[in-house]
């Protein structure tokens, strides 16, 4: 048994790709919190119960059937895997074969018994954002979190030295309206204009200023191309002061609410909910504008997308993960023969184990350099999305 701690690679999904009967894909939702570990053992052992009377009847034999067993209680009784679960467990097993990925993102819990591993969900975790920062504001004091695709958020050590606070970045005294010595004013009389609203939606202005300031020369420091997409916790006004002060090419997105009341723990499973929101977000978007406005480069059959993967003329392949279309893809040409069932059933015509093809066309794609993007339909509009799947095209077809 191997274990990931890492997201898949392409060698990962090499080793996981072809016949494998009879193979057992297993994903499960899982939790770093302790108390929560028993719900992802229970869910273990059920959907591989499930899986294993579903190959039963696919004509699996007794020996296969114990090895599978054997390798599933392998698994179970691992208290290191068990002891450091993240936000999903992705478990492909068959006899004397078994891999294990701990992902931070939040997958479905679902199971599949066949003649080859279901990745669909396993390919969400490299193809989708999954690294983020997060800055947490408010009078009482700010923090900045990083999460990346294989650790949970953690804060980020920075030295906030007159910042900490409200009252320490406006230089006053806990509780005081106005600031103390010289801010702002040449005269008590300017200082003695900050009290009420406008008053202290200045001091807010001034904090804001100062933390965006601190935070923009952290962010370039680790993230110089601003890739990372950068999730600001506050509430109101402080949470509009801190997003006008946005300005740079960083994504920066508002989230309403109190940060005092999260810990850690809760802080991390925001940003993992924010990031799929966000993730959905930017996948809808950039399917309504391949659809009105790239002519000629927009391809819905998914047998003209395989063939113009294999030729390195796709660009972006979006797929529904929770989809099956069954069948043969040789990945030189790119041609593709459907399972029985117009690719429904699990058998080709000629009674041979067919395997499902997007994945499988996802991963010719990322060798030929594309970009996977995994939705599912019930996220995006159905006047843009034709799934199961969709491919932007690199140049327009003649």
């Amino acid at each position: 048994m191997t274990v990931h701690y890492q997201l898949p690679t392409a060698a990962d999904f090499a080793a996981l790709a072809g016949d494998h009967f009879p193979a057992v894909s297993v994903y499960v939702s899982t939790s770093p919190v302790v108390a929560e570990r028993e719900r992802a053992e229970v869910a273990v052992h059920s959907a591989f119960d499930q899986a294993i009377e579903r190959l039963k009847t696919l004509g699996a034999d007794a020996e296969d059937l114990d090895a599978v067993r054997a390798e599933r209680d392998r698994i179970v009784a691992d208290q290191q895997l068990w002891g450091g679960l993240s936000r999903s467990l992705a478990l492909f097993v068959s006899p004397g074969f078994s891999e294990v990925f701990v992902l931070p993102n939040r997958l479905d819990d679902a199971w599949h018994a066949g003649s080859h591993f279901t990745l669909g969900q396993l390919l969400r975790a490299p193809s989708q954002d999954q690294e983020a920062f997060a800055l947490t504001v408010s009078a009482n004091g700010w923090s900045l979190w990083h999460a990346t695709p294989t650790d949970r958020a953690a804060k980020l050590d920075i030295d906030q030295t007159g910042t900490a606070n409200l009252d320490e970045a406006t230089n006053r005294e806990p509780g005081e309206d106005r600031p103390r010595g010289n801010f702002g004013a040449a005269s008590q009389g300017g200082a003695s204009r900050l009290i009420g609203d406008e008053g202290k939606k200045t001091l807010l202005d001034l904090y804001a200023k100062r933390i965006a300031d601190l935070v923009r020369r952290e962010l370039l420091r680790i993230d110089v191309d601003e890739r990372i997409p950068l999730f600001v916790f506050a509430t109101e006004p402080l949470l509009s002061l801190l997003m006008e002060r946005a300005k740079n090419a960083r994504r920066v997105i508002p989230v309403a609410g109190n940060p005092d009341r999260y810990g850690p723990a809760e802080i991390d499973v925001e940003i993992r909910a924010q990031l799929a929101r966000l993730n959905i977000s930017e996948a809808d978007v950039a399917l309504r504008a391949l659809v009105d406005g790239s002519a000629g480069r927009l391809e819905r059959d998914l047998a003209a997308i395989a063939r113009e993967a294999a030729d390195g003329a796709v660009e972006r392949y979006w797929f529904d993960f929770t989809s099956s279309v069954n069948g043969r893809l040789d990945r030189e040409s790119g041609a593709i023969e459907f399972a029985a069932g117009n690719g429904s059933e699990t058998l080709m015509p000629n009674g041979e184990r067919a395997g499902d093809l997007l994945p499988q066309i996802a991963l010719l794609v990322a060798q030929r350099g594309g970009r996977i993007v995994t939705v599912r339909s019930d996220d995006l509009d159905p006047a843009v999305w034709a799934g199961p799947a969709m491919a932007e095209l690199r140049f327009a077809l003649a």
